[in-house]
């Protein structure tokens, strides 16, 4: 199944962990970001909308004071299950100012190119640990118990930056 969302998708997309205030109509929630690219994100959401429904988000972007603020429409929605208070969901941008579309491209760009050269790194298997810092760092990946497990979240994460 992840297989084929991935071909339906049309840009890349980067992990993003932020706040998300999502409105519709007059309420307003407060999720967690968890993947975005120029056509749309992913986000936890308590209680999530179902799919079909066009709301409001309003976020920002690591190292970015400006908001965001995106149409976008409920393409997919799963309900809190067993300890979670959040579901998740998946939007598609309906209406995206150029110049927020054009900050998304760039942020993505910007951690993919950080990602690769991590991957490399961690794949030399030479580690040297300033330089892992420093590319954490700007990766935006700020914990991890072990070089296994920064593995696995550089793994995880380059999936969502190849189409």
């Amino acid at each position: 199944m992840a297989f084929t969302l991935k071909k339906r998708r049309h840009a890349l997309r980067a992990p993003l962990t932020r706040p998300v205030r999502v409105r519709q109509g007059e309420v307003e929630r407060s999720g967690r970001g968890i993947e975005v690219g120029v056509g749309g994100m992913s986000l936890w959401v308590h209680p999530a909308p179902t799919a079909g429904q066009v709301i409001t988000l309003i976020f920002s972007l690591p190292n970015s004071l400006r908001p965001i603020t995106a149409m976008a429409e409920v393409v997919w929605a799963t309900p809190a299950a067993g300890e979670r208070k959040s579901g998740r969901m998946g939007v598609r941008f309906v209406a995206l100012p150029r110049e927020d579309r054009e900050e998304i491209r760039a942020y993505v760009n910007r951690l993919a190119k950080h990602y690769r050269d991590l991957h490399i790194l961690l794949a030399m298997n030479q580690w040297k640990m300033d330089q892992i810092r420093e590319l954490t760092t700007r990766a935006h990946l700020d914990s991890y118990r072990d070089i296994k497990d920064l593995k696995d979240k550089v793994r995880r994460a380059m999936d969502g930056f190849r189409l």
